[in-house]
């Protein structure tokens, strides 16, 4: 019994050593933000989705007037490499069958940050579904997002699908 108390302690003490050895932090930059991910639908027809969305995030929403909201995302203490998947949907029984509707995502964050700047870029795939419509299938190639920790409060169009009237915004913000 002594003999495995002592090999847990030497495994202790060197974990604990390793750990001290590394960096605070292991990932490029060092940063760590919270990811803002929007998806909204036109329900006007005359409404227009802007690429660059600029103010707080009630401007943001205010300036979506003319779409509905289809899902809203906040995920906390991202860092480089995470993968970021969201999933929102529904089934129904529709006309004697099993109907589909949701959304799925799966995102890929990254921190290309340097000591001079900070750099965030998030791109991946999404999957409108309804199963008795039309599904979409959105390729978002990585794009960069603006940090409302740099003072500018934005969100950027990351996707738009114009056929069905959706759009995909993101922004990256610090820690609150």
């Amino acid at each position: 019994m002594q003999f495995v108390r002592y090999n847990l302690l030497v495994l202790s003490l060197l974990l604990t050593g390793l750990l001290a050895a590394m960096p605070a932090s292991s990932f490029a930059g060092g940063e760590i933000r919270n990811v803002n991910f929007a998806i909204f639908q036109k329900v006007d027809d005359d409404f227009e989705f802007e690429a660059i969305v600029l103010g707080k995030f009630s401007d943001f929403i205010q300036a979506m007037q003319g779409s509905q909201v289809l899902l809203l995302s906040h995920s906390t203490d991202s860092v480089d490499g995470d993968v970021i998947n969201l999933q929102q949907d529904v089934l129904r029984e529709a006309d004697g069958s099993l109907n589909d509707i949701g959304i799925n995502c799966s995102l890929n964050y990254r921190d290309n940050s340097d000591d001079e700047n900070t750099s965030f870029e998030l791109g991946g795939m999404c999957k409108i579904i309804d199963s008795l419509n039309v599904n979409v299938t959105a390729i978002i190639p990585m794009a960069s997002l603006p940090d409302t920790e740099q003072g500018v409060d934005a969100w950027v169009e990351l996707y738009e699908d114009e056929k069905n009237g959706i759009a995909f915004y993101a922004n990256v913000s610090g820690e609150e």
